[in-house]
């Protein structure tokens, strides 16, 4: 067990240490053309497009896609942040966005790092594809569905942010898209909290969390995750009313996860949890709603009774 467990840590340390040096190349490179581009959303989107090749490299390198799994947390401060120093953005809607995102990343990133198993240990997502296919498909179906779709839908989202923190003077409508946000993190968190205790305390028995958040909703991490992204669509959208159609990039975010990530963690869940399908007849899910009624003989009209 201890031999175990030192093999574990090592392969945490040896990932960590690739992960933090692969994304410093990867910004470090992708801020090249970012500088010499004048128009900021071209720039913005050089930087994340190099940066995201530059890590497929690395994920080839070391055969795991894994290491791409924090760009969706971490990338979204630094493009945003890079941006305020390039153009001398430091207005209130410039440094409340950036603040804001900057608390969604540490929330995810956090929740990334305590789920990260080391450099080799794909999810288990990138692992059926590697099996599936050949190694040319697997590495066609890697670039481009599941590093440079992200980094695109990302930066779709990131749109509304984009365009905000270059206007001066706080809209007090702004002040929704705030709540919604701050709300959306917490509810992010405590499904993260939730669920790790869950685990912990009934590793290896194949049951389905229902504490918390959990009870009200199959995926609250993911409702966490989308409701920011149309917090900071309203925040933009309260204060530039008249270009509401220039940040719709963030629903792309949401179908996202609606055509890809809940259908396939659905799947994955009802096929390694024995008490999935009941969990899921009576629990929403996506919304926070009360669970719904199990249905019995009392619940029913018997003509005969």
């Amino acid at each position: 067990m201890n031999a175990e467990n030192g093999n574990r840590s090592q392969a945490f340390r040896k990932g960590l240490f690739i992960d933090v040096v692969a994304y410093l190349g990867a910004f470090g490179i992708g801020v090249i053309p970012f500088l010499f581009i004048d128009n900021m959303f071209a720039a913005v989107a050089a930087f994340t497009a190099v940066a995201t090749a530059v890590l497929f490299i690395v994920t080839v390198v070391f055969s795991d896609v894994s290491i791409y799994d924090p760009y969706w947390s971490v990338a979204p401060p630094v493009l945003v942040l890079a941006s305020m120093i390039k153009y001398g953005l430091w207005n209130v809607n410039a440094l409340v966005v950036f603040a804001l995102i900057l608390l969604w990343s540490i929330r995810l990133t956090g929740n990334w790092l305590k789920t990260y198993k080391g450099i080799g240990r794909e999810d288990w997502r990138y692992a059926m594809y590697r099996k599936k296919y050949s190694p040319f498909v697997f590495q066609t179906i890697s670039f481009v569905g599941l590093l440079f779709v992200p980094t695109i839908v990302v930066y779709a989202g990131l749109v509304s942010a984009l365009l905000v923190i270059r206007e001066r003077g706080f809209a007090p409508l702004s002040s929704i898209g705030i709540l919604v946000m701050v709300a959306a993190v917490l509810l992010a968190f405590f499904a993260d909290r939730a669920i790790h205790r869950f685990l912990r305390e009934h590793k290896g028995e194949g049951r389905t969390c229902n504490l918390s958040v959990w009870k009200y909703s199959r995926h609250p991490n993911y409702l966490g995750e989308m409701s920011f992204w149309v917090g900071l669509y309203l925040y933009f959208v309260a204060r530039c009313p008249s270009i509401w159609y220039q940040g719709l990039g963030f629903l792309s975010i949401i179908a996202l996860f609606l055509s890809v990530s809940i259908p396939m963690m659905e799947k994955h869940n009802g096929e390694r949890r024995v008490d999935y399908a009941e969990y899921k007849a009576k629990t929403s899910m996506l919304l926070l709603l009360p669970p719904k009624k199990k249905k019995g003989p009392e619940n029913r009209s018997d003509p005969e009774a």
